[in-house]
């Protein structure tokens, strides 16, 4: 479940009364709720009850002068209004702030308390005025009370959990929330913002990438600093994915907040930045992986309506376990954006494994790139009216417009299909199969009675193998594939396993091509993604002019094993194991920006869960985290087809099948500990990948 905090009574109020084209408005809030209720969002979530902050909430992040001055604003004239507003940079005052900012501040700290008592998985926060800038003691950029510090601090001082990721995605840096958390340790917080080497608000030396926090809070501020304008999904998910999502798993949060700023998306006069608003979807997707699916989104900025709205709406569509919008790639990560992720590498390198020897900085530097040439001249008033004037959003209101038009939010009423194709004699064993999936997804579509394969059906896809004969001695199991994938594109099914039971110890045909073949043919999908873990059966067929993205990652140890190109991308992995760091590096650094740039229609994710000694040991808490990375493409289409090897019945691979179920459910996943270095093997391979790879995909030109 997801909850949803917003109230219309307790978040209106606030306004500016002496410039009505002030940026922070009421409009903000309710263009949010209105998308969203649009979408038939807020009436899927549990609402969380509105509250104020208590004063002993508020202390623990502000001083008691500052709780009070805001208070005594409630009978302040116009007047004295502005000018109190006037003393502080980038704010103004009304009767209500102080009401409506004990709100904001309470209802975060209620969400939060919901999460992490169990009530509710997840939840999203509808509130102004917003908090991030908002410093101990000083009232800053439109904010007042630190709505997400005062809600961290508040799970650290009264709950068991002590490890909390606060990610902030608002353009601007929340200098308040790196100011307390500083020199804390159980607090990471990651920042990604616009800066332009501090000449961009809010033009602080702080929010470069060597201030990396304090004492025992030294390793836990990283602040990734953006020196251009018009940074785009691209640059955005190379963040998500060369440096987010490692150190963020390596930390194992128990707990992600989100301050849910939407000023870097496209058309916002403030940020300048392209960021659609799939693209949040697609980062609220990866950070569900952590902390047990723990996630609370708490609003900052935004401050063009449309893409302000359709941004947050995307994002709790994503809280609520709906299909990710496609999200396609189409460029490298700029130059620029590379070059803030190498310095925020270098500046992490002493602190987290992920970055010691991460392929994404120069080992031979001696230090992180800083220019600061923002020359501070603070004035003795700050400006509180004419900063704003009305900008003409004609343009971006057709490009919104049409980005809307174009993405299709696919909410099929089933998440899982489950079909085990079975010979008689199998029968016991596909029963405890179809056993333990149905205990872990309640509510999965099952596919029985599965006919065999027709001469006509084996026609269609007779050039996977050229021997015609070696198909017709499996009809059962092409049959029951030819179901399964007919059910997912009929029957309103978002996704699907597929279990092949048999006589033989393993299949002598590449069912992933099959699949591919029958999908490509009947639905003319066009890019299928085909990504074999612990085997490489895929067998491309002659001429065929729709060839499938190919990734195999497989036990090897001869030297040409590995290779990449157009189709292909073979990883021979040298060792019986491969780590969870290793693992999370290779498909972050490589296997998931390639997919990104494909663009898919349709994932096939073959595995083999056996435990032969010629197989890569991958846990079945691993194979949950690899089922979730690539779900999140393709509108969430993809089919777990298991090559069945080893023992039919054995816990390890019931646990693997189970931990699967589980994350194509959108169940919380357990905890990946990414805690061991990179091996020296490991940056080879992803190295060498990288650097023979620029030919032929964009996304890795970069390296």
């Amino acid at each position: 479940m997801t909850g949803i905090v917003y109230d219309h009574g307790a978040f209106i109020g606030h306004k500016c009364l002496w410039d009505e084209n002030y940026s922070e408005n009421p409009l903000r809030y309710t263009s949010i709720v209105d998308r969203c209720n649009s979408l038939g969002l807020i009436e899927r979530c549990v609402r969380i009850e509105t509250r104020p902050a208590t004063r002993e909430e508020l202390l623990c992040v502000h001083t008691a002068k500052h709780i009070d001055r805001l208070k005594e604003t409630e009978n302040y004239s116009e007047q004295d209004l502005e000018q109190l507003s006037s003393e502080y940079d980038s704010i103004y005052l009304h009767q209500s702030t102080y009401r409506q900012s004990l709100m904001a501040a309470g209802s975060s700290i209620e969400l939060v308390k919901s999460v992490v008592e169990g009530k509710v998985q997840n939840g999203m926060a509808i509130v102004r005025p917003p908090g991030h800038h908002a410093m101990q003691s000083e009232y800053c950029g439109y904010c007042f009370f630190n709505n997400v510090a005062v809600a961290a601090q508040y799970v650290l001082d009264k709950t068991p959990i002590q490890k909390i990721l606060i990610v902030d995605w608002d353009v601007h840096h929340g200098q308040g929330t790196q100011q307390k958390f500083y020199n804390d340790h159980r607090v990471m917080y990651f920042s990604i913002h616009r800066y332009e080497r501090g000449q961009f608000w809010p033009n602080l030396r702080e929010s470069d990438s060597d201030h990396t926090g304090a004492g025992n809070g030294r390793g836990y501020n990283i602040n990734v600093p953006l020196n251009r304008i018009g940074m785009a999904n691209e640059d955005y998910m190379a963040v998500v994915h060369y440096l987010l999502m490692p150190v963020a798993y390596e930390f194992a949060p128990e707990l992600v907040i989100v301050s849910s700023g939407y000023d870097s998306a496209i058309g916002d006069p403030k940020g300048q930045m392209s960021v659609t608003p799939v693209c949040y979807a697609h980062m609220m997707e990866n950070l569900k992986a952590l902390a047990g699916g723990k996630v609370v989104a708490i609003l900052e900025g935004g401050y063009y309506y449309k893409s302000l709205a359709e941004s947050a709406a995307l994002t709790l569509r994503a809280l609520l376990g709906d299909a990710c919008p496609v999200l396609k790639l189409t460029r490298s990560p700029c130059k620029s954006v590379m070059e803030t992720i190498g310095d925020a590498v270098y500046a992490h390198r002493a602190h987290w494994k992920c970055f010691d020897q991460s392929p994404f900085t120069d080992r031979g530097r001696s230090s992180v790139d800083l220019r600061y040439t923002y020359k501070e001249v603070k004035p003795d008033l700050f400006a509180t009216r004419n900063m704003y004037p009305p900008i003409d959003t004609a343009l971006f209101d057709r490009v919104l417009t049409n980005l809307i038009e174009e993405t299709r939010l696919c909410a099929p009423s089933t998440r899982l299909a489950v079909c085990v194709s079975v010979e008689n004699q199998n029968r016991t064993s596909a029963n405890r199969t179809y056993s333990c999936l149905t205990k872990q997804v309640a509510d999965c579509y099952v596919i029985e009675n599965a006919n065999l394969a027709s001469n006509e059906e084996l026609d269609a896809i007779k050039e996977t193998d050229d021997r015609l004969e070696t198909l017709e001695n499996y009809r059962g199991v092409i049959g029951g594939l030819f179901k399964t994938l007919d059910t997912m594109y009929q029957c309103d099914v978002r996704s699907a396993i597929f279990v092949p039971i048999h006589t033989d110890t393993s299949l002598p045909i590449s069912i992933s091509a099959i699949g591919a073949k029958w999908v490509g043919k009947k639905y003319n999908t066009k890019r299928i993604m085909i990504v074999e873990w612990n085997d490489n059966q895929f067998r491309r067929t002659r001429n065929d002019s729709n060839a499938p993205l190919h990734v195999t990652v497989h036990k090897s140890s001869s030297a040409n094993s590995i290779s990449i190109s157009k189709h292909d991308v073979k990883i021979g992995w040298p060792k019986e194991i491969i780590n969870e760091t290793e693992l999370t590096a290779l498909v972050h650094y490589v296997i998931l920006p390639i997919a990104y740039e494909y663009n898919p229609e349709l994932v096939i994710m073959a595995v083999n869960f056996g435990s032969n000694e010629s197989d890569i040991n991958i846990t079945p808490v691993m194979y949950s985290h690899l089922v979730n990375w690539f779900s999140v493409l393709a509108d969430g289409r993809l089919v777990l087809l298991e090559y069945v090897g080893g023992q039919l019945n054995s816990n390890s691979r019931m646990e693997c099948l189970m931990k699967c179920a589980k994350a194509l459910d959108g169940k919380p996943l357990d905890k990946l500990c990414t805690d061991r270095p990179l091996g020296r093997k490991a940056v080879e391979i992803i190295k060498f990948l990288l650097n023979n790879g620029k030919e032929n995909w964009k996304c890795i030109m970069h390296n």
